[in-house]
């Protein structure tokens, strides 16, 4: 699968705090932390690199992201919920407990993250791409989803339920407890060693 990537051109240095107070989150790079609580409240960031930046001091609310690129992020427990993220890339990101509920995704790329109990309930993905990362727990839970591909993600313990998987590629992921109803298990693509937990799972059993 090929992605719209970013379109980052004429993007400047700038800092966390001047960009706050000139409420203009657009065409910049951030390379530095800031010890200061800082609220994004409304706004839309766009054509933006973040690199080594933590959010934990900086609270988000109804933020849309396009064009972005985040490398060596902390955006964990920051809620993305029912908002636009078009043209993102997460790399060697953490996004623990991250929450995009009811967001429209697309062009969307997640490339060795870690991203337990990530959430994706409702929400609409159109081309996704999650690489070599840790999604363990996640939820998909009535999960709109147009072209996604896996490439050895840990899926362990997610709940995947009312979502349309077909011709999705779980074989070189990990699925292991994974909790599936089964509308969602219609149509996915697992490899032969997987088809015995995932049998198991819908309550089959073997006779040996």
């Amino acid at each position: 699968m090929k992605l719209n990537e970013p379109k980052l051109k004429h993007t400047f240095d700038n800092t966390l705090e001047q960009a706050y107070l000139d409420n203009d989150f657009s065409n910049s790079i951030f390379t530095n932390n800031t010890n200061k609580n800082i609220e994004l409240i409304d706004i839309t960031i766009d054509s933006c690199i973040f690199k080594n930046i933590s959010f934990n001091n900086i609270n988000i609310k109804d933020v849309d992201l396009r064009d972005v690129c985040f490398e060596k992020c902390d955006i964990s427990n920051k809620n993305f919920n029912y908002k636009l993220v078009e043209r993102v890339i997460f790399k060697n990101c953490r996004l623990i407990g991250t929450s995009f509920i009811g967001a429209s995704l697309k062009d969307v790329e997640f490339d060795n993250c870690m991203a337990k109990y990530i959430n994706f309930s409702d929400a609409k993905i159109n081309n996704m791409i999650i690489n070599e990362s840790n999604f363990s727990e996640m939820t998909f839970n009535e999960t709109k989803i147009k072209n996604l591909h896996l490439n050895n993600v840990d899926l362990t313990k997610s709940e995947i339920l009312n979502t349309n998987l077909n011709n999705v590629n779980f074989a070189n992921s990990k699925i292991d407890n994974i909790m599936l109803d089964y509308y969602s298990v219609k149509g996915i693509i697992i490899d032969r060693f997987q088809s015995y937990d995932l049998v198991e799972m819908l309550g089959v059993k073997f006779n040996d």
